[in-house]
């Protein structure tokens, strides 16, 4: 709430530290006299402009001064007016009551609202950290897939002469590519390759359990290399969760899984 009154230049809001039934705490910096008496004006910056009842007129007589303020004692004549009506002598008591009434009941109303909303805002930062945290994991998979894939059709005349494609080579890149995602221990590495027609044969030395590989249609002239990657995504941020009714307030435990296939000459 702030206040208005006039000290021979343009009005200014003051905000109000303190209020209650009989006097209030005024931040400004102006020490008036004790005994004198102010009239001013009180508004609710919690109301909107249109509402007729979102300021009220009074008297104040200054009682002490603050560091930062002074404290006043609102004058209020006893007499019973209309509603809103505020005369010479500023608003009477009812109409004052009335006024602090509804602005307490404003700041209560918006205070539960605040608590209803408050879960779902969390909800919403939480989801939004897990599913960032999903696509980060799904596009690492992918990329850790494409370079273990491109490793392994590498040759020893390559560029830079790297270390020729082996099983513990690419398993180490593939490893070495979604290290900074949780739950690394759950990465599941296949290496495969089709030649001469021959499909889900296991790289020497991976371990790998090959099934559903793809055959060259030149089998005789081409080698095909399948790196399978598999990954469970668990959420940074885990919640509540009733599986048997697939009810999750956030994303789930889930597999990434991606297959990148090289082509590479006999």
């Amino acid at each position: 709430m702030v206040a208005h009154y006039w000290d021979g230049a343009a009005p200014l809001a003051h905000r109000i530290r303190d209020i209650s039934l009989t006097g209030l705490y005024l931040l400004t910096e102006q020490r008036w006299y004790p005994g004198t008496v102010v009239r001013m004006s009180l508004q609710s910056e919690s109301v909107v402009e249109t509402d007729p009842d979102r300021s009220v007129t009074v008297n104040a007589k200054v009682v002490r001064s603050g560091a930062d303020g002074v404290g006043l004692a609102l004058v209020l004549p006893e007499k019973h007016t209309a509603r809103g009506a505020q005369g010479v002598d500023g608003a009477d008591r009812p109409t004052f009551h009335r006024f602090l009434r509804r602005l307490l009941g404003n700041q209560g109303q918006a205070l539960i609202e605040y608590i209803l909303v408050l879960p779902l805002v969390f909800l919403l930062i939480v989801n939004v950290v897990n599913f960032g945290g999903f696509f980060a994991a799904f596009i690492a998979v992918t990329n850790a897939s494409r370079a273990g894939a491109d490793y392994a059709v590498l040759g020893g005349a390559s560029a830079g002469n790297p270390v020729e494609g082996t099983a513990t080579t690419i398993n180490s890149l593939i490893a070495a590519d979604i290290s900074s995602l949780p739950n690394r221990a759950s990465l599941v590495v296949n290496i495969c390759q089709s030649i001469n027609g021959a499909a889900g044969i296991p790289l020497p030395g991976s371990g790998s359990t090959c099934t559903s590989i793809p055959t060259d249609p030149e089998p005789t002239s081409y080698v095909l290399t399948s790196i399978d990657v598999t990954y469970t995504y668990l959420p940074f941020i885990p919640l509540f969760s009733f599986p048997g009714l697939h009810i999750f307030a956030t994303i789930p435990p889930a597999t990434i899984h991606r297959r990148a296939v090289m082509r590479s000459i006999q």
